[in-house]
């Protein structure tokens, strides 16, 4: 009859699929833009609230003069920040003259900053524009930042580029990066400020084109690392576990075991160099250290996995027992690891949520089935135990 530690394995794989996959989404956004009094009597002619990151925008324009008074309103964490821009020659982040937002560590002071963003992997430093800015401001209420500031526009021009993001701050707080999926790439719109009607917003310009050549790669990564890690070596598990109890099951267990181990090492070795290529495709934009160290480790004791099929002892050898311990130990390690990930990867690549809540489904079911064939199989175990 097996160990208690040995039985307790399934129960703690599931309570960890559980615990991953219960993890609450975000919550909505604010989305109602005429319901905001802001600060100071600030008052704007019109406002839209805009689809990508809960933003809202507003602004007044004046004809006169050929300025605007433009206010983002854009949901973020203290430790983040956020910002908008207005971009005279292209649609996105290169070129995008920026007023940004963020926490000063030291005393909690909200602060703003203008800069001209350059290149992908930018060192934020307050300094002007390409066109005059006669006042700006920020401030941060309820999780929410107000950035604002009157602009003569460029060209004297109603139409612009605007862009608008949050991120994460480096540790003196300055705006450091932001993600490269979901609304954070589509982010921006050509705007014409000369309407007053809070109902016109111009149809998405052309993304980025850096941007638009990962998403791609971004998901065959995700889909390759989900099928593999998330799917396919958890079922391996479940399959070599709970069908080798039944012994005219055997040996088609083990050749089932075989190949869902093996399919899924191969398809997330695939996966993990396609993740590996992004860096460089980024121009070093954006990275996440963690999703890919933990991939790394993935991709380590995967292979160790593998190797050790090579020189995996007889069953009538003391050695076998320590080799048995090391393929399990290795194993739910590999597979704890690997659902983390891709949950972890689910929230950097923020796909439709139909995807997620159909992954959380599948580890829902693997994690019921495992559990009932875990009181199966020691029922089948008891009662051989008894005779």
């Amino acid at each position: 009859m097996s160990s208690p530690a040995r039985r307790r394995w399934p129960l703690i794989l599931a309570s960890a699929f559980l615990a991953v996959s219960l993890i609450p989404p975000p919550a909505a956004a604010q989305t109602n833009c005429t319901d905001h009094t802001f600060s100071g009597g600030r008052v704007y002619a019109a406002c839209n609230a805009l689809g990508e990151l809960g933003a809202s925008v507003h602004w007044t324009h004046h004809a006169a003069n050929g300025t605007a008074d433009i206010a983002f309103r854009v949901p973020a964490g203290t430790a983040g920040w956020a910002a908008w821009a207005i971009n005279p020659s292209a649609v996105g982040m290169l070129g995008a003259n920026t007023v940004f937002a963020y926490h000063e560590p030291a005393t909690g002071a909200v602060r703003v900053l203008t800069a001209v963003v350059g290149s992908y992997a930018p060192v934020v430093a307050d300094g002007n524009l390409t066109f005059a800015v006669h006042g700006r401001g920020a401030e941060y209420v309820d999780g929410v930042y107000d950035v604002h500031a009157t602009v003569s526009l460029p060209g004297n021009s109603t139409r612009q580029n605007i862009v608008w993001q949050v991120g994460t701050s480096s540790a003196d707080g300055l705006p450091e990066s932001h993600q490269a999926f979901g609304d954070n790439i589509m982010s921006s719109r050509s705007w014409d400020f000369s309407s007053s009607e809070s109902a016109v917003v111009d149809v998405p310009a052309a993304r980025d084109s850096v941007y638009s050549e990962l998403l791609h790669p971004k998901n065959i990564h995700g889909v390759l690392n989900a099928v593999s890690w998330g799917v396919l070596l958890p079922l391996g598990v479940v399959l070599a576990r709970y069908m080798r109890v039944f012994p005219s099951l055997d040996p088609a267990w083990f050749y089932l075991h075989v190949a869902c181990q093996c399919s899924g090492y191969v398809i997330g070795v695939a996966g993990w160099v396609v993740g590996l290529t992004l860096g460089s495709k980024a121009k070093g934009a954006l990275r996440y250290p963690g999703h890919r160290n933990i991939g790394t480790a993935l991709f380590v004791l995967s292979t160790l996995q593998a190797s050790a099929l090579l020189i995996r002892p007889k069953k009538t050898v003391k050695v076998r027992f320590y080799w048995n311990l090391y393929h399990w130990s290795v194993g739910y390690t590999v597979v704890v690891m690997g659902v983390f990930n891709v949950f972890n990867g689910i929230g950097i690549l923020q796909p439709d949520p139909n995807y997620k809540h159909a992954y959380i489904g599948v580890v829902l079911v693997l994690a019921v089935v495992a559990f009932v064939l875990e009181v199966v199989t020691l029922t089948v175990r008891f009662k051989k135990s008894r005779r």
